[in-house]
């Protein structure tokens, strides 16, 4: 426990990324080899779950942005769509047609914009309950086996099947 408290990991990150081996940090804290070890493992875990973190946040921005883009382009269409409707009631003959004409393809075009923005909720969607699923399976192991937990993120790290995409806790 003590090991830990002497350890700085911002200062412990920055000896391993410039090149330092685990000895030449143990020597540089004072500690043990295997203390360095336990340490590394510990900071591995936290910039996992800060990766995982930042891109979740990535992920909504952009979900966001994306909502909204799509709600200025229906806003923009929506106005296109009840000019056509005033001025359809004024025409006659081919005016109107063509206006109606219009109007068809304003509604289709309203009914792709609706459709995309479900596509987005639904993609958003499936990524909660992937995400919720993940941390339940996780959790229930680790009732199970204590420790199991940070065994499982474990192996899956070496076998790099851990995506920066997903946030462990």
């Amino acid at each position: 426990m003590n090991n830990k408290r002497r350890i700085d990991l911002v200062k412990l990150d920055k000896l391993l990324r410039d090149g330092k081996s685990q000895r030449d940090a143990a020597k540089v804290f004072g500690v043990t080899e295997a203390a360095i070890s336990l340490a590394r493992k510990q900071l591995k875990r936290r910039i996992v779950r800060t990766v995982g973190l930042e891109k979740a946040n990535e992920v909504v921005n952009n979900h966001l942005d994306m909502m909204s883009q799509l709600r200025k382009i229906n806003n923009a269409i929506n106005a296109e769509l009840t000019r056509a409707q005033e001025s359809v009631e004024g025409a006659n003959g081919r005016d109107r047609l063509a206006v109606q004409e219009i109007i068809i393809k304003l509604s289709a075009e309203i009914r792709r914009q609706l459709e995309s923005q479900l596509k987005i909720v639904e993609v958003w969607h499936d990524m909660k309950i992937v995400a919720e699923f993940q941390e339940e399976v996780l959790s229930v192991l680790d009732e199970m086996e204590p420790g199991a937990r940070e065994r499982v993120i474990g192996k899956l790290q070496e076998r790099s099947a851990l995506r920066g995409t997903i946030a462990f806790s």
